[in-house]
């Protein structure tokens, strides 16, 4: 009976196709940023514009990623999404110190969401740079759950599973 490599045996794919391919689908997203304030400043009825737009916005970076993929083949694509998503997975453990700071994001980020409708509409500056401050509250949030990493997203789902209990680790005196 032979042993079956695992998906970290594959060897990456030469570099000139996996260049090549994220260079296309680079292309794909570019395309469509580029070709959307066109569609917008030109003539066309509404409806044109409306179909175009969406054509371009839901077809455009497919296309990139469908011509990305048969020029780096799969085991390629798959390497390049290994490389790019590695980064954005949290660890499943996380240290105090990161844990207290995650937190401290999260709570920062709720707090400030709930009276921002009250208290932050008295600054001068919330009028100008109100979406401004709001982006920021909604990245923090989520910057706070990759902070806290894995086990977090794990007590997060447990939340909308009915049948989830906590278990509190016992702690020694």
């Amino acid at each position: 009976m032979t042993e079956q490599a695992g998906p970290a045996a594959v060897p990456p794919p030469p570099r000139r196709r996996l260049y090549l391919g994220a260079g296309v689908f680079a292309l794909g997203w570019l395309v469509t940023f580029a070709l959307v304030p066109l569609v917008n400043s030109s003539s066309l009825g509404i409806s044109a514009k409306a179909t175009l737009v969406g054509a371009l916005v839901l077809g455009g970076p497919k296309v990139g990623l469908l011509v990305a993929i048969a020029i780096m083949g799969r085991p390629g694509f798959t390497h390049l999404k290994r490389l790019i998503f590695g980064y954005l997975r949290p660890p499943s453990e996380v240290s105090i110190l990161r844990h207290r700071i995650g937190l401290t994001m999260l709570v920062a980020a709720m707090v400030w969401s709930a009276l921002e409708p009250y208290v932050f509409t008295l600054l001068p500056s919330y009028k100008e740079h109100g979406r401004l401050y709001s982006f920021a509250v909604d990245m923090m949030m989520l910057g706070s759950i990759i902070v806290l990493g894995g086990d977090f997203w794990d007590k997060l789902r447990a939340l909308f599973i009915r049948d989830a209990k906590a278990l509190f680790p016992q702690r020694s005196s």
